[in-house]
C-alpha cells in the first residue's frame, strides 16, 4: 500500500488545482476518461490517485479505463471515449495516417534498454545480420516493429531477408520459450520477464538503432481544443507519477508488481531499465518520429504519407 503522505506535495497539488481550475467551468467536462495499460506512468497515476486528488476538489471525476494494447488505446482514443492517455511510437503513426481525431501532448523518451531483440542464449545467431532467413517474431504496428526495421537497415538487411512472425507480447512468448521462434523483438515488462525465465542473449537494445525515440501522451484532439488547461494538468499529473517514481524505487516497484502480478524482483529490473521521465515533444523528437514514419511509408506499412507536426498539440494556439 502505498503512503498517502508520498504521494503529493502541497505544493504540488496546489499548482495542480490552479491549472485546472480554468477547466472546471459550467461548460468542461464533469469526468475525464483516461486510457491506461498495466505498464508505465499512467498505471503508476492510477495507483497514487493524483489526479483523483487533483480533480475532486474541482468536482471533476476520474474514469479509467484498461487496455490491453495501445493500438486499442489509440482507438478509443480516436472514437472520443478516451480523453487522455499514452503510446508508444508506431501506433500513433497508423492512426495519424488514417485522419485520427488525436494529438501529441507531451513525449515519454525511450529508456535505451527496455527494449530489444533476442534470442536463446544457446542460439548460433550472434548478429543481427545472421537473422537472414530466421523466424523473427514482433507484433505488427507496435514499437518492436519499428526497431526490428531500424535494427536490420542498420545490419543492411530488411524485413523481406527474415521470415517476420506478427504474434502479441503473450503468444510469442509461448513461442519463444518452445523454441519455434529464432528471434523475439519486445518491449518491457515482457523484455526482462523472458530473461528472466531462461538464459538469453539480447542482439540490439532501442537505444542502439533508434536516437531521440519517444512514447507519447496523448489527447483527443476534440478535448484537447476545449480544455487546454485540463490537458495541462493531465499532462503536469503524469509528470508528477513519474518524478515520484524516480525518487521512490522500491515503492514503485512494489506497486507496480502488485498491480500487474509480475513477480517484484523482476518488476525491480524492470524498473531499472525505465524512463519516468516527461518532457514537452521538442524539435528532435518530432525529427525522430518523423523518420521513423517516412521509413514505414517507404516499405508500404502506411497507408499514405504523414506529417507528424500536423498532429502536435500547440497549447497557446488553443487559448
Amino acid at each position: 500500500m502505498l503512503k498517502r503522505r508520498a504521494i503529493l506535495s502541497t505544493a504540488a497539488l496546489a499548482g495542480g488545482l490552479a491549472l485546472a481550475r480554468a477547466a472546471s467551468a459550467a461548460d468542461g467536462p464533469a469526468q475525464v476518461n483516461l486510457g491506461y495499460q498495466k505498464t508505465g506512468i499512467p498505471l503508476l497515476a492510477r495507483q497514487l490517485r493524483v489526479y483523483e486528488r487533483r480533480f475532486a476538489p474541482l468536482g471533476i471525476s476520474v474514469n479509467w479505463i484498461e487496455f490491453p494494447s495501445g493500438l486499442l488505446l489509440l482507438q478509443a482514443m480516436d472514437q472520443g471515449s478516451v480523453d487522455f492517455g499514452n503510446s508508444g511510437d508506431v501506433g500513433t503513426l497508423f492512426l495519424q495516417a488514417a485522419g485520427g481525431a488525436v494529438v501529441y501532448v507531451a513525449a515519454q523518451p525511450t529508456a535505451p534498454h527496455a527494449e530489444g531483440i533476442l534470442v536463446k542464449a544457446d542460439s548460433p545467431i550472434t548478429r543481427v545480420a545472421d537473422l537472414r532467413g530466421r523466424r523473427v517474431a514482433f507484433a505488427r504496428g507496435s514499437s518492436s516493429h519499428n526497431v526490428t526495421i531500424a535494427a536490420l537497415e542498420a545490419a543492411g538487411l530488411s524485413l523481406n531477408d527474415i521470415e517476420a512472425v506478427n504474434l502479441g507480447a503473450s503468444d510469442a512468448a509461448l513461442a519463444f520459450a518452445r523454441g519455434s521462434l529464432d528471434s523475439w523483438t519486445v518491449w518491457d515488462p515482457y523484455f526482462t520477464m523472458a530473461q528472466s525465465r531462461e538464459p538469453t542473449r539480447v542482439l540490439a537494445y532501442t537505444g542502439d538503432v533508434l536516437k531521440n525515440n519517444a512514447g507519447f501522451l496523448l489527447a483527443n484532439r476534440g478535448f484537447a481544443e476545449r480544455n487546454p488547461a485540463l490537458v495541462t494538468a493531465l499532462v503536469d499529473g503524469a509528470q508528477e507519477a513519474g518524478d515520484w517514481a524516480t525518487a521512490h524505487p522500491q515503492e514503485t516497484t512494489a506497486a507496480l508488481a502488485s498491480a500487474t502480478g509480475i513477480d517484484p524482483t523482476v518488476m525491480a529490473s524492470v524498473e531499472r531499465n525505465a524512463s519516468f521521465r516527461i518532457v514537452p515533444v521538442s524539435d528532435a523528437i518530432i525529427a525522430s518520429h518523423q523518420a521513423t514514419a517516412d521509413r514505414f511509408f517507404r516499405l508500404g506499412l502506411l497507408p499514405r504519407a504523414v506529417r507528424v507536426s500536423d498532429a502536435v498539440w500547440r497549447p497557446a494556439a488553443h487559448g
